[in-house]
């Protein structure tokens, strides 16, 4: 996989804690990624803490397979107490 650029400006920053928050969500269940902020999202990829994975869909309105977002291990150490 190719490094991806932050969305904006050049620095990556500590997780804030809405991001720490979907890390949480994501940790209990894989979430579709367009359910996420796309800096979130990127963030949480470039950091390795998730990974995208085709599941399928929970929508009514699409049918097949979808990106989701599924907690890595290092994700796992990330939200540990």
């Amino acid at each position: 996989m190719s490094e991806l650029p932050p969305l904006n400006g050049s620095k990556t920053h500590p997780l804030p804690e809405h991001a720490l928050n979907w890390l949480r969500t994501i940790e209990r269940l894989p979430v579709p990624r367009q359910d996420i902020n796309p800096g979130v999202a990127n963030r949480l990829l470039r950091g390795g803490l998730v990974e995208e994975v085709q599941l399928p869909s929970p929508y009514r309105s699409v049918t097949g397979n979808v990106t989701h977002l599924r907690i890595t291990d290092a994700g796992r150490e990330a939200v540990k107490p």
